[in-house]
């Protein structure tokens, strides 16, 4: 569970994001870093997998997406990632989504992500982080990044683990936090999953997990 994180909290007008460091030798602990939301900061990603990175700039808010969006852009989707951020990323570089370094490269396009992308795999913190990056870097280019919530998600913020990773429970347990407060309303990724559609409409076809 060594380079974990961020996981990120609200704390009144503030925010922290905890990262476990250390190694099973050494022992574990936690590195907690207090930021101001409205200065959006910028944190690193661990990638633990292959030990890459990347930043994501932390939102202030989330605001739920539209339903129904019309243009001529190209549409791609793909779901059930479920913790697996290998396959996401070079999905995504093998269909010019995206280039080697993350940076969007689709344009105005849609990018459609139907659901379960938790559980499973041992990759869900960052493969979230992934897809909250990539909203944004949209956004600037044009495109546009829809997540739509599956029941995996649902299953997460309710508290149903049972489908997790078996890392997610000590992963909890070190930073201080029952497992459902990794997703829970005072986590910015749950927040941000709370505010997901269920159903989205684009270019005439409908999309839902």
């Amino acid at each position: 569970v060594g380079g974990e994180g961020p996981h990120i909290f609200y704390i009144y007008e503030q925010i922290q994001a905890l990262y476990i460091r250390g190694g099973r030798e050494e022992g574990f602990y936690t590195e907690t870093l207090d930021l101001d939301i409205e200065q959006q900061p910028s944190l690193p990603v661990q990638v633990i997998a292959d030990g890459s990175s990347f930043d994501v700039r932390v939102q202030g808010s989330h605001p739920t997406p539209e339903t129904v969006y019309v243009d001529d852009a190209d549409i791609l989707a793909v779901s059930d990632l479920e913790g697996n951020y290998l396959a996401f990323r070079d999905f995504l570089i093998a269909n010019q989504v995206i280039d080697t370094s993350l940076n969007w490269i689709f344009g105005n396009g849609h990018l459609v992500l139907l659901g379960d992308f938790v559980d499973r795999g041992s990759s869900t913190t960052q493969l979230l982080w992934l897809v909250y990056k990539l909203e944004q870097d949209a956004r600037e280019k044009g495109g546009r990044v829809h997540f739509i919530i599956g029941n995996h998600e649902i299953k997460n913020m309710q508290g149903n683990f049972r489908s997790a990773a078996p890392r997610y429970q000590p992963v909890a347990g070190i930073l201080g936090k029952q497992q459902h407060e990794l997703f829970g309303p005072d986590a910015v990724i749950g927040r941000w999953l709370e505010s997901k559609n269920s159903v989205e409409k684009i270019n005439g076809y409908l999309f839902a997990h």
